[in-house]
Parts: structure tokens; C-alpha cells; sequence
């Protein structure tokens, strides 16, 4: 889908970063056509936010491009804990995700590798950004929203769209003329990035040092190059009196390791946030990524939040601009995102304190009581596949569900097996042979509208009127043995349907095929 050379569109997406782009590239895929401006003149040099987790990857494989992702970054093997620069515990991550996932492990994937890998898909649909453009102010009436622009060369424009999107981080300036309070905390201990070179350090392996002194984080990047997180001793204080060599000299005495860096290609000193807007919505204006949230490094959840912040909201305005659906869809995106960047925040916060924090009690809980749980509990990790399991579920962002907007019906719970998903969570990864075609619950998905999954011998006439009214991708699985797997993981001992949403989210099941929550829901949400 082209985008509009006029100042004239259906979506203005204010800011090119990943959330942005990923806008960018749902909304290409949805045909939707779209600006999008950037105040940088390019896009990310650095590794910046790292780690790709399995729940973006598979919106990338949506995309067609998980692979290129895949191939492009390093899998991590393992995570070894080192205190005082010995290595104390450490575990195996690799395929930590079991059957969870078609992606179950932690992507190491630079920043500026994810946003190229979205402008190429963007540029092969004749689509770009236009940088160097900045935000000035815009209006909201009945006919839609005007945008002030400042382009390249000073002049100023309008853009006239339906729709505004404020993707333009945490400084958002989208957020700042709603007047829309950005709630939480900036951190007064600083924190270092680095990325470089370094010896005598094991490859493939996330290793987390530390010490009374400080914390450090090492991950690997391609081409024997790493990511270095860490905090500073509490005598290190001020961020605008920390320079590399501040780094380079310190880093080895206040972890006790031995190694050398060198070839240092991106250094920062920042203090982490943990903030999020109190609305994501004003009209037709959203704010998605860091414009409605930021959060600490822990657990590397911002970025891969804001893409899916993304990729949420996308296929619901291409639904209400195509007529597909309700203007009231769009309710829905701020009820489902606002409450999952809140929830993260107050774990987040808990343990990004505990690893930076300088105060003396605080110190030594770190360094005595994490000492004995890493050498005690957490290699565990290696054998307990529950546990293992549960840590997956809790980082990759797979296990996040929603509360159901359109709660018009209730189902017979009963009548699923104890266990199966309930509306509002993804739809669970399950590989199972049909057709004696190896395939899985997620390839069969159509990403760019609702499929019924129907677990019967065929369609009932009722179910295939509906499919067809509705222009639902409908996919009838035969009870054999090869779908047995994919049975048992819906709960279905029978026959029933499961309506999945473009997203992967269960939008509706029933383990009949009666069709009367069918019919209410898309009365509900239909034109």
C-alpha cells in the first residue's frame, strides 16, 4: 500500500522509532495509508533497546520477517551469575520456552537492526519516513484532525488525517500538548551503556555480575561485540561528571572481573524511568510506546510493549476506517494497554531498585541474601521445567490478557477441560498434523481479520452463514489424531469454535456450536 504523496491521509504517525515504524508496517499490511514523520534525520545507531522477546517475534513472523530477525541477532544460550567476579550460578535459556512458543528464547537484536529491518519492509511497499520534520501543534473537529508540521527546510504544513498516533517517545510531544500527566519516577542513580568489544568474556552467554560496589549486565551482540548495562558505586553520583574513561578504569575494580574492553562504539549515562500517561487516548489521538510508558531495563519489557502497542491498535483503526467495525472498537485499546503498562510497573520498580540502589541495608541484602539465593534456588531453573516455564511466561510477554470489551455473553466453562484459555488471553501455541501437513495453531491465523476455528467434522450451515456474512477466515480441524494435541489444548472434548482476533487473542470460544454468542458479537461490533 502506497502511502499518500498529498498532505492528506487516513493516520499521521508522529515519531520513527520501533513503535512508530511497527505502526507503520501494520498499517502497510492492513492497506491503511498513512504519514509518518520523524524529527531525527536517521534512525537508530545503537544497540539501544536489546532484547527481542518471542511475543514480538511473532508479530514479526506475521510480518514475514522473524526470520531475517532470527538471523540477524544471536540466541542467547545461557545466563551465568558471577559475584566478586566468580561465577556462583548459571543456567540454560536456550529453547527455555518449551512448546510455549514457535520462538522460545531471548533474542539478542540491536535497536538499529529492528528499525531496518521495519524501513525495509516499509520501503518494499513503496512506503518511507519523512525525517526532519517536526511537530508543532494540531487541531481536533468533526472533520478530523489537522497537524502544523516544520519541515526540513523551515516552512511550515498541515496534515489532514483521521487519526493521529503519538509514537515520539518519552520526551512525547504529542503527550505534552494533551496536557496528559506522565505518572512515576526518574531514578536518581545513574546508569552507564556500552557497547564494545571485550576479552576473556564467554560468548553466547547473558552474564550478570555483581558486587557490594555495583551491578553490571554483559550480553552478546554479532560479531564478538557486547552490550554492557551497569550501575556506579554510590560515590559516582552526578551523570554530567561521568565520562567512558569513568567506565573503562572503574567497570573491572568495582565487579572484580578481569577483562579488557576495547573498540567502544556507543556510550550513555542516563537515569532509567518508570513512568506511564495516565491516559493513552484524547479523541482520536493515541499515544503508544514510550509516549504512554517507560520502563527501566528490567526484564527488557519497553520496547517490546510499545510494539505491541502497535500492533494492537493497528488492525482496530484499519477495522473502523474499512467499516469492518464500530467506532467503539477503538475503546478497547486503551482499556487492554493501559493496564498491562501499570501492572509492570510496580514490579519493575521493585527490582530495578534492589539491583541499583546505594543504601547500606539495601546493599547488603544484595550482596548476602541474592548470593544465597543464586547459589541455591536459581539453578533449579535448569531441571524444574514449571519453573523455567513460568520465568518464560513472565518475560516473553506471552501470558499478557486482557479483560474482554465486549463482554456481551458468557460460556459453559464446564464444558471445556480444566486448564483451556479463556477469552482475552493469546491463543496458545500448539503444533498438530492436519491434512499430513505439519503446521501450527498460529500459521493457520489470519493476521489481518478474525478466524473461527471450528473443532467439528464440518460447518454447520448457521457457522458457515456467519463466516461468510462476516467475511471470516473459517478453518474446520477434524478430531484425528494428529489435531488431538490442539484438542486437548482448547479444552474441547467435542466439538466447539474458537474466534481469534488478528492480534492471536481469543476474542470468543464455546464448546458447542451453538451461535448465538457468535451473532451478538458481531451485531455488537459490526456496521
Amino acid at each position: 500500500m502506497e502511502q499518500s504523496p498529498h498532505d492528506t491521509t487516513e493516520v499521521l504517525i508522529v515519531g520513527a522509532g520501533p513503535t512508530g515504524l511497527m505502526m507503520a508496517c501494520q498499517l502497510a499490511f492492513h492497506q491503511v495509508s498513512f504519514h509518518i514523520i520523524d524529527k531525527n534525520t536517521t534512525s537508530s545507531q545503537n544497540s539501544g533497546a536489546l532484547i527481542v522477546q518471542a511475543r514480538t517475534i511473532e508479530i514479526f513472523q506475521q510480518l514475514g520477517i522473524a526470520r531475517e530477525a532470527i538471523n540477524q541477532g544471536i540466541i542467547a544460550d545461557r545466563i551465568d551469575i558471577l559475584y566478586n567476579g566468580k561465577k556462583i550460578a548459571g543456567t540454560s535459556i536456550k529453547d527455555i520456552g518449551g512448546n510455549l512458543s514457535q520462538f522460545p528464547f531471548l533474542l539478542m537484536l540491536e535497536q538499529s537492526k529492528t528499525e531496518k529491518l521495519l524501513l525495509k519492509f516499509l520501503e518494499e511497499r513503496g512506503c518511507f519516513v519523512e525525517r526532519n520534520v517536526q511537530f508543532k501543534r494540531f487541531a481536533e473537529d468533526q472533520n478530523g484532525i489537522t497537524t502544523e508540521v516544520i519541515m526540513p527546510g523551515g516552512s511550515g504544513q498541515t496534515i489532514a488525517s483521521k487519526y493521529l498516533i503519538g509514537a515520539d517517545g518519552s520526551k512525547s510531544a504529542i503527550r505534552n500538548f494533551l496536557n496528559i500527566p506522565f505518572k512515576g519516577i526518574t531514578y536518581s542513580k545513574p546508569i552507564f551503556i556500552l557497547d564494545c568489544g571485550i576479552s576473556e568474556i564467554s560468548a553466547g552467554v547473558i552474564s550478570f555480575a555483581f558486587s557490594r560496589k555495583s551491578v553490571a549486565g554483559f550480553f552478546p551482540l554479532v560479531d564478538q561485540r557486547w552490550r554492557v548495562d551497569g550501575s556506579f558505586p554510590g560515590r559516582v553520583k552526578k551523570s554530567n561528571t561521568i565520562t567512558l574513561e569513568t567506565v573503562t578504569k572503574g567497570l573491572q575494580h568495582w565487579n572484580n572481573m578481569n577483562f579488557k574492553l576495547h573498540d567502544t562504539e556507543w556510550f550513555s549515562v542516563s537515569h532509567s524511568q518508570q513512568k506511564y500517561a495516565l491516559t493513552i487516548r484524547i479523541g482520536n489521538c493515541f499515544l503508544a510506546g514510550d509516549s504512554a510508558h517507560v520502563n527501566t531495563p528490567v526484564g527488557a519489557q519497553g520496547m517490546n510493549a510499545g510494539l505491541q502497542d502497535a500492533h494492537n491498535l493497528a488492525w482496530k483503526l484499519a477495522f473502523v476506517l474499512k467499516q469492518k467495525a464500530k467506532p467503539e472498537l477503538l475503546d478497547s485499546y486503551s482499556t487492554e494497554r493501559l493496564g498491562i503498562t501499570k501492572g509492570f510497573a510496580r514490579y519493575a520498580d521493585a527490582i530495578f531498585r534492589l539491583v541499583t540502589s546505594t543504601n547500606i541495608a539495601v546493599k547488603l541484602f544484595r550482596t548476602f541474601a541474592l548470593k544465597v539465593y543464586f547459589k541455591r534456588i536459581f539453578p533449579k531453573l535448569e531441571n524444574k521445567e514449571k519453573l523455567r516455564l513460568r520465568f518464560f511466561k513472565s518475560i516473553s510477554q506471552i501470558d499478557i490478557h486482557y479483560k474482554q470489551a465486549f463482554a456481551s455473553y458468557k460460556d459453559s466453562e464446564k464444558l471445556f477441560l480444566c486448564g483451556a484459555l479463556k477469552p482475552g488471553y493469546r491463543l496458545p501455541y500448539v503444533d498438530f498434523i492436519y491434512d499430513n501437513i505439519n503446521t501450527n495453531s498460529h500459521q493457520i491465523l489470519n493476521a489481518s481479520g478474525f478466524t473461527l476455528l471450528v473443532l467439528a467434522e464440518e460447518l454447520t450451515p448457521e457457522i458457515k452463514s456467519i463466516s461468510e456474512k462476516y467475511k471470516l477466515r473459517a478453518i474446520v480441524l477434524k478430531h484425528l489424531s494428529g489435531t488431538d494435541k490442539i484438542y486437548k489444548s482448547l479444552g474441547i472434548t467435542n466439538t466447539g469454535y474458537y474466534l481469534i482476533r488478528p492480534d492471536m487473542y481469543i476474542e470468543l470460544r464455546s464448546a458447542t456450536l451453538e451461535t448465538g454468542n457468535l451473532n451478538r458479537f458481531f451485531k455488537k461490533v459490526r456496521n
